[in-house]
């Protein structure tokens, strides 16, 4: 029983040094409230919840988030079942400050490649199959050399991934935010309570009328997330 107690409070110190040096390191690229969040995970009763992405963002990238709660493992199988991306080029947009979606999916590529666009990205530059780009994805960026467009609570950024897939006929995979909160509102959409609703109705128009196939709707109940992940079925 001392033992087990012992590795346990050896593991926490473990876990502690890396969420501090990992702080230290990076320490202008987090405001004062995300180290506090980041911070209050070293608490065992953490509830993890994707409104935290933050801290999974940070945990997941130390190796610390268990698989059972963690959304870019789970959000990655989900993009391979549907689209078998082992040989893919795949964009995602707003990857994050740490491109945990990325990593995940160009490790289970052979002759694919990833390229993850957003402007809060800790690092920039190419490794291996993965292009991280520290800028803004818009509504003009070229998205001609990709299979499928991806992205995990993109938020304000879901109608400008939709637009540019049906404008290119690209496949496409979106775990939704709670709310949109965009200047580039997809049409026909209002900003309200049921946005989610509202965006999935008129996606799936959109997407048949555009001989995309089907939009489906799934979620990650494995993981305790109902957030809508939307996507385009061919059949």
């Amino acid at each position: 029983m001392k033992m087990l107690y012992n590795d346990k409070i050896n593991n926490r110190v473990k876990k502690i040094g890396k969420v501090i040096d990992f702080l230290r390191k990076y320490e202008d690229a987090f405001t004062s409230f995300e180290k506090r969040q980041i911070l209050d995970t070293l608490d065992e009763d953490y509830t993890w919840s994707m409104h935290n992405h933050i801290c999974l963002e940070v945990y997941d990238g130390l190796e610390l988030l268990p698989d059972s709660v963690n959304p870019y493992k789970a959000f990655s199988k989900l993009i391979d079942e549907q689209f078998n991306i082992k040989n893919k080029r795949i964009i995602e947009i707003g990857g994050g400050k740490i491109p945990c979606l990325g990593r995940k999916i160009s490790s289970m590529q052979e002759l694919g490649s990833v390229v993850v666009y957003d402007p809060d990205l800790i690092e920039d530059g190419t490794y291996d199959n993965l292009d991280l780009k520290k800028r803004r994805f818009n509504s003009i960026t070229n998205v001609s050399s990709a299979d499928v467009l991806v992205g995990l609570l993109p938020c304000g950024s879901s109608s400008i991934i939709v637009n540019s897939a049906i404008r290119h006929n690209k496949d496409f995979m979106i775990a939704l935010c709670d709310s949109h909160n965009t200047l580039e509102l997809f049409d026909g959409v209002e900003e309200d309570l049921e946005w989610p609703d509202n965006f999935i109705k008129v996606t799936s128009k959109n997407v048949e009328e555009n001989g995309m196939g089907k939009l489906k709707v799934k979620t990650l109940n494995e993981i305790g997330e109902n957030y809508p992940i939307i996507y385009n079925d061919r059949g």
